[in-house]
């Protein structure tokens, strides 16, 4: 051990001056300055002192954390849990270097191994698939892709391949960063992908890829989360708190190799202790993630946190995917420098591409590539990058940053050349150029010496070593997760639970529907007699409870599908199995289906009149629990088998009517058709039926007794030896029957099979779905591969342009914005004192204060302010987006109080790019187009404007493909969407626009465009305010003036920038602020000045309150004094018409219907899913009830067929719900810019599905009327057409108004249970009219719409059929002696007894069929009339109606989303 104040002398190879580990004295630590200086570590951004932070600084400040924390640690043991327990396993000593990220020089005296990889990768070469390989799907091209079976398996696709990365070369060694540059589509991403072994994507791979040693195979066997890959993208579970979602991934990343005595919870809390610090988030650990509907975290918080979460994982190779976008300067410059820090310290390997880097962050790094389209024009260290282009003879302007300059390169029109230079073209070139460099030599050296190196050294075989040390005690050592199986179940079912308490309100609709089921279906059923009857109502109770408890468990495909991408990020991070995370469901299943049966049994039980014994109230709750696993495993395969939630839906669907079919109720077992009859010994809901009513049955004893349970009935046939039960199972003479005979006779259940096999095949089936769905989610790819596939247009692709086309193409860009026209009139919005609160548990929260300012024609004002100051919260407000909280404040547009066409006549570029994802990018762009510009413009105008944005913003290459989304893994990019969204605004042409982070995410050239076309919309008239995140100092001088926001929403500066920021920048010096050196970004100086970014209280860089000081300032008191003559000069009332909407209602119809019928018409997952549904559903019920014949069995069957159509509507509900509330959230957005009013998007919603409506009722009528052999005339044929249609149009409607009763898809599926067991209870089939009870017989039936569906079906049906009992069908009893058995019943049948005798003269038998003839079945049974047929099919369609008000009534109060 070294003495305290020796230096350390860089150790040879890492480039860095090597820290001390614990095991060493850290009491002086010494840096070697000079040697950083060479380095270019200490570049100055604005600050007074350069020294004043730095990497040095960060490092000290790093160690002096750590030492507080050990000592905290060692003292506070004791009030944690004692050593040993949860699940620590050793008590080597602990380093808290290698448990921030793993990868620190571990104590030598201890023994441990450092757990460091370089990274190699030698002429790596990708492949993808060509842009025209995909095209867009329709419904025909759906239909057409299922005669081509071949092709899913990847035989016979077609199309091109594309190469993305032609052949590259380099290294980065451990403890050093590597910086990728590119314009999107170099392949930067792609590099990135690759290197962190995620190759699915790509057709082809060639070239080397070496861990330190290891194989990309053997790499991702057993050591995937030792790279990690973070997308741009952040996603988390928006319910959880910052705390929680980091203290979950620490339970799976914990290692077994930590401080004596010291327990998990100690380890986490440390580690959130540091990460909260170094990256901003420790007053944020109680703040919900949030999401786009979830209020929560900032868009830059949320973006720190994914950081953090990556942190925790301990890999030895970070890779990050342009991980700052969304963040400000500050806090992009703080996270550049923890990874910095990190890299240095635990001598990781880091990989990074970055979007608009700062000289700053720039500096940071060790190595930069260079990508133009997929070559590598540039590998080598930093400080030689710009010295070897301008060698080449680039020239690079003052002010303009070094990365701004290397990616310049890449665009012909961008890069500026010196005189009498003769610079490369192409990218070909340049790679060429650059392979005949002397950098390009000494890099392929020091390549090929640091393979050698790690040959000779085998550094893998430490590592391997390192990273068995760090797995739990259980957890396998060849796996590549950290802690064990029971761990990350542990971890994943705390985190369930943790999920389960903030959706309280799916809880309480869960089970609040569970309460008014089991109300509904114990009262319908009420206190059912031990009759025959009865018997039959028992039956019917005890089937559709098991229906309806499966049809709750449907929901959880809802709950299960949500969580499949944090899913998918967590695999790659090795965090868990997948698995496990399938396990900790199952286990989180247990205590809701407890109580979930358990109120459903309390409110249905004693109602319905079961058995009331204790043993078999038990085993019936018993039975319910498992069937309802059983069901819930059953509904999650399909989940897991398709990425698709439509698919998935669709086909949980089909089966789930199938198992309804066949569960034995419906159809019994001696009537099922000889080719499906096995799908009963399948069917769970067949077991658990079967388990339930012999439960129920079993020794039970039923009376024959009353009029319609024997035949014959009434005065004169009391003597019970000439009589039978009409109660199946009964014996002639008998007065009763037994639940066993009945059990047996009527169903073919085996009284004696209530546990085996029934209730043990529930088991069984659990555990089968329990075990098939792990296996499933651990081994089948569950989600999108991560990259995205572009859909084309047929035909539309676009193709390879020479260098010659290109050129032409970035002229043709550069001359746009020279035509931009003047507006006549220029606009001035004002906002003064505005405040918005917003509620709190503690009272409400203040999220801006006293905020104010204005922008006039020819401003061009950028908002600025670190995360989470309040940007986005003053622009929705300003764009009266806000539906949540309290707004107060003067608010003027042109000296008028704001009027009703304000969003009409603005635009508002929101940070969410939200957008509909069937139409292509030029589509979207001229619908934008249509309906917001001047209805006088000609459409050859608009069309002629669209292709100029389309230019100006260089989306002709997307241009005709398909917007898409992203989890689905199809569509244009994050960065191509951020484009499309300022397009759609721009091509609206508004008169004030508002823009809030449009460079976010895009290259330094892309945001230039941008900025550019935003100063020459303000040179023209146009007032523009845009916040922004990173600007470099290039696009920092077109802004004119700067509103710049502190934390807590307050105003630390608004007013002039001044030319070179000579005006804002003397403001603060002259308040006490630091001098700006001349070099600095004003930018970033701003942001260091007021305390913006993560290091800001470590940094000090904020001496005082500049809100405070902002108020007292003369430029204050200046902006007041005018927006007070403003305010009252402000005409209140104004007079000037106001149009909501730029079109005319017939025109916005037409638009919204024709942009929503193409939607349809490419949402072939959807329609054509619904075809094959249908079609499959039909066919199967066709070919079930095969040529029904005319006895009394089939009459029955002819019902149930009806009946069983009803299912299918219970499908149409089921998949319209989702379509519905997808819609909706594009609508939304667009009704925000006022593309269209409400009513417009409602007729639409409702038109669009017609035909289609009537093509699957089509479908079904082919698949099913005449395999079953339903009557063939065509009045039948067409009622039952007409009748069908308005059916299903009403079960789509009411589908779209659940969905529009909530935001919450879960709760909305929990929703259809309730509404379809409703209407199927009470339709008269369950329980006819005359059975039911009173309070439900007098309302309920009669608002049954399926009572006058299955009225309407049956009497059109069997109005004319006779009965023709078959030998099964006849009741058989003995007539009195000397009696004919006509003679025996004249007196029945006279007293209105229906049916007939076959053999009226027999003396010693009688043979008797029910019913004579098809009406008398129906209206004796059920009470139906032949009459009412077209009175039904009137009030169908008054249902149907008044669901279409409804539900506008709900598009109307829900057409603004909660923010």
């Amino acid at each position: 051990m070294e003495k305290s104040g020796e230096h350390q002398h860089p150790p040879s190879p890492p480039q860095y001056p090597y820290v001390p580990s614990a095991a060493e004295s850290v009491n002086t630590v010494t840096i070697d300055h000079d040697f950083n200086q060479k380095a270019g570590h200490n570049e100055t951004y604005g600050e007074a002192s350069a020294d004043t932070v730095n990497v040095e600084a960060a490092i000290e400040e790093y160690h002096e954390m750590k030492k507080e924390l050990s000592r905290i640690s060692r003292h506070s043991v004791a009030d944690f849990d004692k050593a040993g327990e949860e699940g620590r396993v050793s008590e080597e000593a602990f380093d808290l270097d290698q448990f921030l990220q793993g990868l620190s020089y571990e104590d030598k005296q201890a023994g441990k191994k450092p757990k460091h990889l370089g990274l190699v990768f030698k002429n790596l070469e990708v492949e993808g698939v060509g842009a025209d390989a995909h095209t867009i799907p329709t419904v025909i091209t759906g239909l057409l892709s299922l005669l081509q079976p071949w092709k899913y398996f990847g035989f016979g696709t077609g199309g091109s391949t594309k190469t993305i990365l032609h052949p590259v070369s380099g290294y980065v060694k451990e403890g050093e960063m590597l910086l990728v540059l590119g314009r999107p589509g170099a392949g930067c991403t792609t590099l990135l992908r690759v290197l962190a072994n995620m190759r699915a994507s790509y057709t082809k791979v060639d070239g080397d890829v070496s861990y330190g040693g290891i194989d990309p195979v053997t790499f991702s066997k057993h050591y995937r989360g030792q790279v990690v890959y973070m997308e741009e993208e952040d996603i988390h579970y928006p319910t959880l708190t910052t705390k929680e979602t980091l203290e979950f991934a620490l339970r799976t990343k914990t290692p077994g190799n930590r401080l004596p005595d010291e327990t998990k919870r100690v380890f986490s809390k440390k580690l959130i202790y540091m990460l909260g610090n170094m990256l901003g988030l420790t007053k944020k650990m109680d703040t919900m993630v949030g999401n786009a509907s979830v209020r929560g975290l900032s868009g830059g918080e949320r973006k720190r946190l994914s950081i953090a979460e990556a942190m925790t994982t301990q890999s030895s190779i970070n890779i990050w995917d342009c991980a700052t976008r969304g963040l400000d300067a500050a806090s992009a410059l703080d996270y550049v420098r923890s990874l910095r820090v990190m890299t240095d310290v635990l001598h990781k390997t880091t990989v990074s591409t970055l979007y608009q880097a700062s000289n700053s962050i720039f500096a940071l790094y060790d190595k930069v590539m260079l990508l133009d389209n997929g070559y590598c024009i540039y590998f080598g260290p930093v400080k030689e990058a710009r010295p070897y282009f301008e060698e080449l003879g680039f020239y690079c302007p003052p002010r303009k940053s070094t990365p701004d300059f290397l990616t310049g390169i890449c665009n012909p029109l961008e890069r500026e050349v010196k005189p009498g230079y003769n610079t490369p073209e192409t990218p070909l070139d340049m790679q060429q150029r650059y392979l005949e460099s002397t950098i390009y030599k000494r890099m392929m050296v020091e390549l090929d010496d640091y393979a050698q190196k790690i040959t000779n050294e085998k550094p893998a075989d430490l590592f391997k070593e390192a990273v068995a040390q760090e797995h739990s005690r259980y957890a396998p050592k060849s796996h590549p997760y950290t802690v064990s199986f029971y761990q990350q179940v542990n971890a994943l079912t705390i985190r369930q639970y943790q999920l389960l308490s903030k959706s309280y309100e799916a809880l309480i609709s869960r089970y609040g529907t569970v309460l008014i089921l089991g109300f509904v279906i114990g009262s319908c059923f009420y206190k059912s007699p031990l009759t025959g009857a009865g018997a039959i109502s028992r039956a019917g109770a005890v089937c559709f409870t098991v229906v309806c408890n499966s049809f709750v468990s449907h929901s959880e495909l809802v709950n299960f599908m949500t969580g499949r991408p944090i899913l998918e990020k967590h695999k790659h991070f090795a965090m868990y199995r997948p698995s496990a995370y399938y396990l900790s469901q199952v286990v989180v299943d247990v205590p809701l289906t407890v109580a979930q049966v358990l109120i459903y049994q309390l409110s249905s039980y004693f109602l319905m009149g079961l058995y009331s014994d204790a043993g078999r109230f038990f085993a019936f709750f018993i039975i319910m629990v498992w069937i309802t696993f059983a069901m819930i495993g059953f509904f999650r395969f399909f989940g897991i088998i398709t990425n698709s939630f439509v698919i998935a839906n669709q086909a949980s669907c089909l089966a789930f009517i199938v198992f309804f079919l066949y569960l034995g109720y419906f159809i019994t077992y001696d009537a099922m058709h000889p080719w499906f009859f096995w799908l009963h010994w399948l069917d769970p809901l067949a077991y658990g039926f079967k388990a339930l009513l012999i439960n129920e049955m079993h020794g039970q004893v039923y009376s024959c007794e009353g009029p319609g349970n024997s035949i014959p009935f009434g005065t004169g046939y009391e003597d019970w030896s000439h009589k039978i039960c009409t109660m199946k199972g009964g014996n002639p003479g008998e007065n009763f029957v037994l639940g066993d005979d009945y059990l047996r006779e009527a169903l073919g259940f085996e009284p004696t099979w209530l546990w085996a096999p029934n209730f043990v095949m529930l088991i069984a089936i659990f555990l089968f779905f329990t075990a098939l769905n792990m296996l499933l989610v651990e081994y089948v790819q569950v989600g999108g591969s991560g990259s995205l596939t572009k859909l084309y247009l047929p035909g539309k692709a676009p193709k390879i342009r020479t260098d010659e086309e290109e050129r032409e193409r970035l002229e043709r860009q550069q001359k746009i914005t020279e035509k931009m026209d003047t507006i006549s009139t220029g606009t001035t919005f004002s906002w003064h004192h505005v405040n918005y609160s917003v509620p709190f548990k503690g009272g409400p929260l203040q999220l801006l204060n006293d905020v104010s300012g204005i922008v006039k024609p020819g401003h061009l004002t950028a908002l600025m302010g670190s995360s989470g100051a309040g940007k986005t919260t003053l622009l929705d407000v300003l764009a009266r987006r806000k539906t949540i909280g309290k707004v107060e404040g003067r608010i003027y547009l042109n000296n008028e109080a704001l009027m009703k066409d304000f969003e009409r006549i603005t635009g508002y570029c929101e940070q969410m790019d939200i957008h509909q994802p069937a139409v292509t990018v030029r589509e979207g762009m001229r619908f934008s187009a249509y309906l917001r510009q001047d209805p006088k413009v000609p459409q050859s105008e608009k069309d002629a404007y669209v292709e100029q944005i389309i230019n100006l913003l260089e989306m002709e290459d997307i241009a005709d493909a398909q917007i898409g989304e992203i989890e689905n893994g199809f569509g244009i990019s994050i960065e191509e969407r951020k484009r499309l969204t300022i397009a759609m605004e721009l091509v609206a042409k508004p008169q004030l626009i508002f823009l809030d982070e449009p460079t976010s995410g895009l290259d330094a050239q892309s945001s230039y465009n941008i900025v550019r076309f935003l100063r020459k919309l303000a040179d023209a008239g146009w007032p523009v305010l845009c916040t922004i995140h990173q600007p470099s100092a290039i696009l920092f001088e077109h802004f004119d003036h700067l509103l710049l926001l502190v934390r807590g929403g307050r105003t630390a500066y608004y007013g002039e920038i001044g030319h070179g920021a000579k005006t804002m920048i003397d403001y603060f010096e002259s308040n006490g602020g630091p001098k700006c050196a001349p070099e600095a970004n004003p930018a970033e100086y701003i942001l260091e000045v007021v305390g913006a970014g993560t290091a800001a209280a470590v940094n000090n860089t904020s001496t005082q309150n500049w809100a405070d000081v902002w108020m007292s300032s003369k430029e204050a008191k200046a902006l007041e004094d005018e927006l007070e003559t403003i305010h009252n000069t402000a005409n209140m009332n104004p007079s000037r018409k106001a149009l909501t909407y730029a079109a005319p209602f017939w025109t916005q119809l037409y638009l919204v219907h024709k942009r929503l019928s193409l939607v349809y018409w490419r949402s072939s997952g959807y329609n054509l899913g619904r075809f094959i549904t249908v079609v499959s559903i039909s066919l199967f019920l066709g070919f079930t009830f095969w040529k029904l014949t005319l006895t009394s069995l089939d009459m029955q069957s002819r019902l149930f067929l009806l009946f069983a159509t009803m299912i299918l509507g219970y499908m149409m509900i089921i998949l319209a719900q989702p379509k519905f509330m997808q819609e909706r959230v594009f609508f939304r957005s667009e009704y925000a810019s006022r593309f269209y009013g409400w009513m417009p998007f409602t007729i639409s919603t409702i038109l669009v599905e017609i035909p289609y409506i009537l093509f699957l009722c089509a479908l079904y009528m082919f698949g099913i009327y005449w395999t079953a052999g339903f009557v063939n005339t065509s009045e039948a044929c067409g009622y039952f057409y007409i009748m069908l249609v308005f059916f299903i149009f009403w079960a789509v409607s009411i589908g779209f108004v659940l969905g529009g009763l909530t935001e919450n898809p879960y709760i909305a599926a929990i929703l259809d249970p309730l509404v379809i067991t409703t209407v199927i209870i009470f339709a008269g089939m369950a329980q006819t009219e005359s059975s039911l009870p009173r309070f439900w017989s007098a309302w309920m039936y009669w608002l049954d719409p399926f009572h006058y569906v299955m009225e309407g079906f049956a009497v059109n049906e069997l109005k004319n059929l006779p009965v023709v009992c078959n030998n099964g069908d006849l009741f058989k009893f003995a007539p009195p002696p000397n009696q004919t058995c006509g003679e025996y019943m004249a007196d029945f049948f006279a007293n209105g007894g229906s049916g007939y005798i076959t053999n009226s003269n027999s003396t010693t038998q009688c043979e008797y069929c029910t019913y004579t003839t098809a009406e008398e079945y129906y209206s004796g049974t059920f009470g139906w009339d032949a009459a009412n047929k077209w009175r039904n099919f009137g009030i169908i369609a008054a249902f149907t109606g008044f669901n279409l008000l409804v539900f506008s009534v709900l598009v109307y109060y829900k057409r603004k989303a909660r923010r």
